[in-house]
């Protein structure tokens, strides 16, 4: 089973064509998790993914989903926020994403993240060192050719969709 966890990052719009059906095709079961930034800023990919899964995106704790979210074998941050991946580095859990991530951390479950940066936010003397810090946690980082970007780029064409899954491949069921 994997967890993907979407944020409010313009390659977001690119999950239900792209990574969706990536994802399933290499035979994983598929979980979204989704930041409540997200929800507001791509209402309408959000019920495209859920259109895709089959299953409701889940973006907190009190849900009326009908399920409870099974444990993942792997989980992927993609396309991850300068907010979500500075917080989850510095140990903050405010988020219902925020603290499943910190949960999985825990267990050591295997966890890749994507970063989806523009070149401002990337340039802040924290994101580096960020970046550094979740490494030496054991999380795999996969940058895209293209980030961090500018603004009103095309890296969402060219983000790494295939590299996030095949840096947790060894653990796909």
């Amino acid at each position: 089973m994997l967890y993907i966890v979407v944020c409010a990052a313009g390659a977001t719009r690119l999950v239900p064509s792209r990574f969706l059906p990536m994802a399933t095709e290499r035979g994983w079961d598929v979980h979204v998790l989704t930041t409540a930034q997200a929800i507001g800023t791509f209402p309408e990919v959000i019920e495209q993914i859920e259109s895709v899964t089959g299953r409701p995106v889940r973006a907190d704790f009190h849900t009326t989903v009908g399920y409870s979210l099974p444990d993942p074998d792997a989980v992927v941050v993609a396309p991850a926020s300068y907010n979500t991946v500075t917080k989850l580095a510095l140990g903050i859990a405010d988020t219902y994403v925020l603290t499943r991530l910190t949960e999985q951390i825990g267990r050591g479950i295997p966890i890749v993240i994507g970063p989806y940066i523009n070149e401002k936010f990337a340039k802040h003397p924290t994101y580096e060192p960020t970046l550094e810090r979740l490494r030496s946690w054991g999380l795999k980082i996969v940058i895209g050719p293209d980030e961090p970007h500018q603004s009103g780029g095309g890296a969402a064409e060219t983000f790494p969709w295939a590299e996030l899954l095949d840096a947790i491949e060894p653990t796909a069921n």
